[in-house]
């Protein structure tokens, strides 16, 4: 092929008549050698889709899949009782553990550790990762129910309004839903964040100082918000609806997270999680009373609770993440910025943060 290539240009040489010159003659041989020379080494080197596809850095093999959850993300907390997403993954070689975390801030903190590579909570705890710099991706939004998040206060306490909350010790879990919920309903009444003394507590560490009478006010979200309520002598002072009213769904949404490389290196595995995710959403949905009792068991929580939260629990859709879901962030972030509640200003839009597939899984 070479030595074809090489005799074409040398005919073309003599019938242009360059090689009546001697000068131009000996150019033209060296211009053929160096033509010759070139096409005998590219013939020996490996093509570039071959070294592509040989040196392309292959993903990890996927042999255990970290999982994370949290009392009130409750379709993540169905798949694992029932085991689904270990019986669709047991063909693939993959195994499957879960990690319990309080609330959405130390769970992005585990998923940055290395602990899980997937979870769910409230998109406030985003909000505070993404300003600390911390990895992890939104994959899916969460809809459910718009009553479950509450601010209750004792049933004999003198606050009645939310502008008695001024300078009253109100609890709730930092980077949690409940944290954006409470600046706005201080917001809606003409009181600044400053004007409480925020107490920075998980459910387990507020339930007994709520019981005690240390805390003025409390925010929680389902199912301790169910419980809390029939256990103790509490009043409800505002839920989420009260505060955004039929914007409520898309001002405190829910997210389910994955870990940069994860969603990288196992898209596939991703959408299995997503849509056993979705299937637990229609089956508990359509089945508030089998899913309650599932939830109870593994809650250890009272049936009639469960049941409680389970009819409040919403269309519980698994969505793709949208502009309009991530506009209602974006207002959260801003608000905590204002405020100096975040260190910086953020784009919650930036596609480093979020996953947005083609196509729903």
């Amino acid at each position: 092929m070479i030595e074809q290539i090489l005799n074409k240009l040398l005919s073309s040489f003599r019938k242009w008549g360059l090689f009546q010159n001697q000068r131009i003659k000996t150019f033209a041989v060296l211009f053929v050698l160096g033509i010759g020379l070139s096409l005998a080494i590219a013939s020996c080197a490996p093509s570039n889709s071959a070294d592509t596809s040989t040196q392309k850095a292959q993903a990890p093999k996927l042999t255990v899949l970290k999982m994370g959850h949290q009392k009130g993300m409750a379709l993540l907390n169905i798949i694992k009782a029932q085991g689904s997403l270990e019986k669709r993954l047991q063909p693939l070689g993959i195994s499957v553990t879960w990690n319990e975390f309080s609330s959405t801030a130390p769970l992005l903190d585990g998923m940055g550790a290395g602990a899980i590579v997937f979870g769910g909570g409230g998109g406030t705890g985003s909000v505070f990762a993404q300003a600390g710099d911390k990895p992890f991706v939104r994959v899916a939004a969460g809809t459910g129910s718009t009553r479950g998040s509450a601010i209750l206060v004792q049933e004999n306490s003198p606050i009645k309004t939310l502008t008695d909350l001024k300078g009253k010790k109100v609890a709730f879990a930092k980077g949690s839903g409940q944290h954006y919920i409470i600046v706005r309903a201080l917001e809606k009444v003409g009181l600044k964040f400053s004007d409480i003394q925020p107490l920075y507590l998980t459910p387990a560490e507020a339930l007994p100082a709520f019981e005690r009478g240390d805390i003025d006010a409390w925010l929680i979200w389902d199912p301790y918000t169910a419980e809390a309520e029939r256990k103790l002598r509490t009043r409800l002072l505002a839920d989420n609806s009260a505060v955004f009213g039929d914007q409520a769904a898309l001002e405190s949404p829910s997210f389910y997270y994955a870990a940069p490389d994860f969603v990288r290196d196992h898209p596939d595995v991703l959408k299995v999680i997503l849509q056993e995710l979705e299937k637990a959403g229609t089956w508990s949905r359509e089945n508030y009373k089998d899913s309650a009792k599932l939830l109870s068991k593994l809650y250890k929580i009272d049936l009639k609770t469960m049941e409680t939260v389970e009819e409040r629990g919403g269309k519980r859709e698994v969505l793709p993440v949208t502009d309009e879901v991530l506009s209602g962030l974006q207002r959260m972030a801003d608000t905590f910025y204002e405020l100096k509640i975040i260190p910086k200003k953020i784009d919650v839009k930036d596609k480093n943060y979020n996953w947005i597939p083609d196509q729903k899984w």
